[in-house]
């Protein structure tokens, strides 16, 4: 322990936290110039001297996150890398992370160590943007690359140091145990003692285990048997394999017992870019007894010659076979890798097919010579033009060295043997020039020629193979009335125009809009009238929706003779509805507007209800409706309204003179089911008329205290007088309890304390100590507490018994006096009274009655000071100020 101290002091604390606390470079050089450290050899000399291991600086160096190599290298001359030590520890492979094949490292005399270079530098990689088929499968590891939790177990299996067996008996028995084997390899039965199991066959562990427990238990042997056993292993003792060749890290893993080859390999983290994916051998004692390809699983999702893995298994990861490249119009371009046997038909189904847009008559392949095909010519690169429809017919391969990179073409993507329609046609598009050689034919094709189709002109616009254009115009009426002489042969890529009248001139429409059923705009026809376009639009014909339309005119909007400018030509809507003889005939873009009545005349009129209502609001006016009309479509009164009179509220359509705005009338309700009196109303409303139901002044909701505590009928009590008070309900209620504290009544009136002296108010009374009730009182009486509550700036706050006679300070000096941050006192009393009491000398010291609560208050923080005090001015102040006070007492005696 002294050591690794002085090792800190020494080596930690000025060298490895040079790091931690960012010193520079040149600091860490200079500290070590001053110890003598030039090179290794130096370092470890010095730490021999301080008797200090490699090992151990090394293991105080990962303590305080710095490399111990990484510094020997950046600091010392004659550094150089040496193989770091991982030790693997034995991982429990059972418990709920133990499903995951582990390769956690920690140091331990007691674990194996296993060396690898620590510079772990893939300088058989080459740098390429190409990515390596299939080794991105190790980067995000998939659940099925997890060891099973469950398996078969081999009946040879023997048992050993880490196993966990689940031990069941039942019949006249029964008990249940798990069992772990020790490192001396027994188990430990509770109620039978130790047995010695280690090396025992799983299939001879049950016989073994009811010949030993049938010594305890009689009924395991007994014919028949009236005691049962079993036995099963519920955890697996990990396995020792090694993983060499292209690994990150070769060495020893401690895995599950159920783990197979892949389950090994993610141990690994996958082989390196440089190993093999193809053939992954597993060796047993010194034989192959397995080979895995990769590409099985990753190609086909197939797990072939996937083995269980033993103890004692070595798993060997060779370097890559020959890697080819493939890139271009493939599916899956990458580097792949084949075996000696595999050439280009087998590249192409690695990499998923060529895509449709692939040229399959010529593929590259740029190669760099093999050794045995160089001659004198020191350009051993070379580029061969492959005609790939051989080999995708299966009838030749070519045979594909290391390294080669293919490149597959695209097609050329340019559209040429087509030609275009468009415009005026039932089918306009693209067409194949094969089949529509000639302008009638492609017309023929898209459909022929739509009714509205401009025969005065048709033109072709002809793109040239130098990507030119040639505009072509021909007259369409001679082409379609003479085919056979003035038919047109196409080319490739040319456009057709057949134009239609509308793209010469504007369809012509006729609209009618505003107040009709269904807003319109139709094709101008020749015959059409300005009646069939109103009787198109709807609602007209029906007289509730007519009744609200304007009729005395509607307006129709028409374009001048310059086709820019309109006139507006009103008509009386209601006779072009009656009279067919005011119809005329529609222009080319005529408008027709109809309004609504309303712009001339209220159409919805309306009242307005408020007050003792079931549902005040805004009610539409009915003509001759009356205040009572209206009050019965608002539900009908309230039940504190007053039902005798409304109050109408009501505004001159031509105003008032001077500063009147409104006038009101009182108006008297007749009874409810008085018929003759409801029929002969004759305040009839008017719109905007404003109607007020007015609440009762006599009436009275019922007034509701509530008593509780000490008092002989404690409960809620409806109050009889406006006038009644507390007293009254303290004798309503029976009167208080022997256990009543009347002196702490609570008086809560909307959620406030009201503060009454309740014992003056019962023992003596006095008219002027009583309260008068309202709604929703609670009066509180509380038993007598025979205590005193001490609370705030006091050493031990608490409650205290009362004593008659004793003062506030008193009762202070109790709860072990002031604190040095006390201010004032408040003193409350129980019926809620509060007073402020001083510590002064000449202070108020109260006498305290039972159930108070002595509250003392703490200083206010003092306002941090602005300006320094000055201590030399403040004494000349004074001095000054005493000089002036002898002068005058000096003056005084002389005078």
């Amino acid at each position: 322990m002294k050591i690794i101290v002085k090792f800190i002091t020494l080596l930690s604390i000025y060298i490895f936290s040079s790091f931690l606390n960012a010193q520079t470079q040149q600091q860490i050089e200079e500290f070590l110039k001053s110890k003598g450290i030039k090179s290794e050899s130096d370092l470890k000399t010095f730490l021999s001297e301080e008797n200090i291991t490699e090992t151990q600086a090394r293991e105080i160096a990962n303590y305080y996150g710095m490399n111990y190599d990484e510094f020997v290298v950046k600091y010392l001359k004659d550094a150089s890398v040496k193989p770091k030590k991982i030790e693997v520890n034995q991982v429990d492979v059972t418990t709920s992370d133990s499903n995951r094949v582990s390769s956690s490292r920690f140091n331990s005399e007691n674990s194996q160590q296993i060396n690898i270079a620590s510079t772990e530098n893939k300088s058989d990689v080459k740098t390429s943007d190409k990515k390596y088929f299939g080794y991105n499968l190790f980067e995000n590891i998939p659940a099925a690359f997890e060891p099973a939790e469950v398996g078969p177990i081999d009946p040879g299996y023997l048992i050993g140091p880490g196993d966990i067996l689940r031990l069941s008996v039942w019949g006249a028995t029964e008990f249940q145990y798990q069992l772990e084997v020790d490192a001396q390899g027994n188990i430990f039965i509770p109620t039978a003692g130790q047995v010695f199991v280690s090396g025992t066959s799983y299939e001879s562990l049950q016989k073994k285990l009811t010949i030993y427990l049938s010594k305890f238990y009689e009924g395991l042997m007994s014919d028949p048997p009236t005691t049962f056993l079993d036995v099963s292993l519920t955890k697996l003792r990990p396995i020792r394999i090694f993983v060499t060749g292209e690994v990150k890290n070769p060495g020893g893993y401690n895995i599950s017992s159920f783990a197979t080859v892949f389950n090994a390999l993610y141990a690994v983290g996958g082989p390196l870019i440089s190993g093999s994916l193809r053939e992954i051998n597993v060796i047993r004692n010194n034989k192959v007894i397995s080979t895995v390809d990769l590409y099985d699983y990753l190609l086909k999702g197939q797990l072939i010659n996937d083995v269980r893995l033993q103890n004692n298994d070595m798993v060997f990861i060779p370097p890559r076979k020959k890697s080819v490249s493939i890139n271009g119009e493939v599916f899956r371009p990458a580097i792949y890798e084949l075996k000696e046997s595999e050439n280009l038909q087998k590249l192409i189904e690695y990499c998923g097919g060529l895509k449709s847009s692939a040229y399959i008559k010529r593929i590259q392949i740029k190669r760099v010579r093999p050794f045995n095909l160089r001659t004198d010519d020191p350009y051993d690169i070379e580029y061969l033009d492959i005609d790939l429809s051989k080999v995708l017919s299966k009838e030749s391969d070519y045979e594909l060295y290391n390294d080669d990179e293919i490149t597959v073409f695209p097609i050329i993507d340019k559209e040429i043997n087509f030609v275009s329609i468009e415009g005026s046609v039932y089918f306009p598009g693209k067409y194949d020039i094969k089949t529509n050689k000639t302008l009638t034919q492609l017309i023929k094709k898209a459909g022929g020629l739509l009714p509205e189709t401009y025969y005065g002109k048709a033109d072709i616009i002809r793109t040239n193979l130098d990507e030119s254009k040639i505009f072509i115009s021909i007259d369409l009426y001679e082409l379609m009335s003479n085919p056979t002489e003035r038919d047109l042969e196409l080319q490739p890529r040319d456009n057709i125009k057949i134009y239609s009248i509308y793209d010469l001139v504007d369809k012509k429409n006729v609209s009618i809009s505003g107040y009709v059923k269904n807003p319109i705009t139709l094709p101008y026809a020749d015959s059409l009238t300005l009646y069939d376009l109103v009787f198109r639009a709807g609602g007209l014909q029906d007289p509730f929706f007519r009744g609200r339309a304007f009729l005395q005119r509607a307006d129709l909007i028409r374009f001048n003779p310059d086709g820019v400018t309109t006139r507006i030509i009103p008509f009386n809507l209601e006779d072009v509805l009656k009279d067919r003889s005011f119809d005329m005939k529609l222009e080319p873009g005529d408008r027709v507007l109809v309004y609504k009545a309303d712009v001339e005349k209220v159409l919805d009129r309306f009242v307005t209800i408020e007050g003792e209502v079931r549902a005040p609001g805004k009610y539409s006016l009915s003509t001759g409706m009356t205040p009572m009309d209206l009050i019965l479509q608002a539900g009908g009164f309230t039940e504190e309204a007053l039902r005798t009179e409304v109050y109408v509220n009501r505004v001159s359509e031509s105003g008032y003179p001077g500063n009147k705005i409104s006038e009101s009338f009182k108006v008297e309700l007749p009874l409810m089911f008085d018929k003759e009196n409801i029929n002969n109303q004759k305040f009839v409303l008017k719109h905007k008329d404003i109607v007020v139901v007015r609440k009762n002044p006599e009436y009275e909701n019922q007034r509701v205290v509530r008593i509780e505590g000490e008092v002989k009928f404690p409960g809620v009590y409806a109050l009889e007088k406006k006038s009644e008070t507390l007293y009254d309900l303290l004798n309503k209620a029976g009167g208080p309890t022997d256990e009543a504290f009347l002196f702490g009544t609570v008086f809560n009136r909307d959620s406030l304390r009201l503060v009454v002296n309740t014992e003056e108010l019962w023992n003596d009374y006095d008219e002027d100590l009583d309260v008068i009730l309202k709604n929703g009182d609670i009066i509180s009486i509380p038993k007598k507490p025979n205590s005193i509550l001490v609370t705030g700036e006091v050493n031990n706050p608490g409650l205290y018994k009362y004593t008659p006679g004793l003062s506030v300070k008193d009762y202070i000096d109790f709860a072990g006096g002031e604190t040095d941050s006390s201010n004032y006192i408040l003193y409350t009393k129980a019926n809620g009274e509060t007073k402020k009491v001083g510590f002064g000398f000449l202070s108020s010291n109260p006498t305290v009655y039972d159930g108070s609560v002595i509250n003392v208050i703490k200083k206010a923080p003092e306002p941090p000071s602005e300006t320094t005090f000055d201590v030399g001015g403040t004494i000349k102040d004074v001095l000054s100020v005493i000089v002036s006070a002898v002068t005058i007492i000096v003056l005084a005696k002389q005078l």
